[in-house]
C-alpha cells in the first residue's frame, strides 16, 4: 500500500442525458467501464485537474461546474488494503462533445437511463457514484471498500 491516499479527480461529464465513460485498457478493472479521471498533480487545483484529465483522455474541452462529493475508496486484495484513493467527483460542462482522443481506453457517451442494464460492465464503485452522487444528487462523503479478485 502507498503511504498516503492518492487524490484523484473524477469527471462527471453529462450532455443531453448521456454520460461519458471510458472502457479501461490498463490499471485496475481492465475491460470495465468507468468514469474518466486521474490523479491531481502537484500545485494543481482540483478544478484544473478535472478539466485537464478530461481533455487528455478524450480531447473534449470542458468547464468545471461543481464538486459533487468525495469517496474514500480502499481497494482490497487478499484481505489487505492495496491502495487508498480519495476520489473527488467533479461535475463538468462540456464545450465540445466529439471524442478525439482515447489513448487511455475506449471512450463513449452512454444514456444515463440505460446504465442499470449494463451494471455488470461498470466498475462497482463507479456505478454507485453515478447512481448516488451524480443521478440522485446525494452530495457528501462516502466510504467504499472494494475487494479485488483475480479476474478484475
Amino acid at each position: 500500500m502507498k503511504e498516503f491516499p492518492l487524490a484523484v479527480a473524477i469527471s462527471a461529464l453529462i450532455k443531453d442525458n448521456k454520460i461519458l465513460l471510458i472502457k479501461r485498457i490498463k490499471g485496475d478493472y481492465v475491460g470495465f467501464l468507468g468514469l474518466p479521471g486521474g490523479k491531481i498533480e502537484k500545485n494543481e487545483h482540483l478544478s484544473q485537474a478535472a478539466v485537464r484529465e478530461i481533455r487528455e483522455e478524450s480531447g473534449i474541452e470542458a468547464d468545471f461546474k461543481n464538486h459533487l462529493g468525495l469517496v474514500s475508496e480502499h481497494l482490497m486484495e487478499e484481505g489487505r488494503v492495496r491502495q487508498h484513493f480519495l476520489l473527488h467527483i467533479c461535475e463538468l460542462t462540456p464545450r465540445t462533445v466529439k471524442i478525439t482522443n482515447d489513448n487511455e481506453g475506449r471512450m463513449d457517451w452512454f444514456d444515463l437511463d440505460d446504465l442499470h442494464t449494463m451494471r455488470e460492465k461498470i466498475i462497482p464503485s463507479d456505478f454507485l457514484m453515478i447512481e448516488k452522487i451524480i443521478r440522485n444528487k446525494e452530495k457528501g462523503y462516502y466510504d467504499c471498500v472494494l475487494e479485488k479478485s483475480g479476474d478484475d
